[in-house]
């Protein structure tokens, strides 16, 4: 993305999406999309650890107030943080980071693995938040249902934020 203002205008309409639309959005206990995730999966790829975990620190601590989850969203944020060079590492095989300036697209990464590394963050965000909220074995296939339809749901919803902001991606 071109800029702070263009990356805090994301930020700002995904959060503000998934606090007054999907949080309030009530079709099924199963369905949980969770859209705030593209905030992290956007962030500049030159961006240091320690910004990549405060900014997952501030994510979830915002959804954790506006969803009173008490500090699941923060479970679930901090290790997207932590492990997002990793990920993109290993899923995308991208490791300049310190040269690139802007946010992963389909045209730095390439789209199979551009996809590859928003399905790997969305999935993975999905597993630690519902894996942390069940806690346990009894009853697996709500468990599974729910981790299913929530995350094809999230996927959905981060797949239709980034659409609206492709234009503003930089493509160098």
């Amino acid at each position: 993305m071109k800029g702070k203002a263009s990356y805090t205008l994301f930020f700002l309409v995904t959060l503000m999406v998934q606090i007054f639309l999907l949080n309030n959005l009530t079709v099924s206990v199963l369905f949980a999309p969770m859209a705030y995730v593209a905030c992290i999966i956007m962030m500049p790829l030159d961006s240091s650890p320690l910004k990549m975990l405060l900014t997952s620190l501030v994510i979830g601590l915002l959804m954790d107030l506006t969803m009173g989850t008490d500090g699941l969203n923060i479970i679930a944020t901090l290790p997207l943080g932590f492990f997002r060079r990793p990920i993109l590492n290993l899923v995308a095989g991208f490791s300049d980071f310190d040269k690139e300036e802007s946010a992963p697209s389909e045209k730095r990464l390439g789209t199979y693995r551009y996809h590859r590394y928003v399905v790997t963050m969305v999935v993975l965000h999905s597993l630690l938040f519902f894996g942390v909220e069940h806690l346990t074995f009894d009853n697996f296939g709500f468990f599974a249902t729910r981790l299913l339809c929530s995350t094809l749901a999230s996927l959905a919803m981060v797949y239709f934020l980034l659409l609206l902001f492709t234009s503003k991606l930089s493509v160098k």
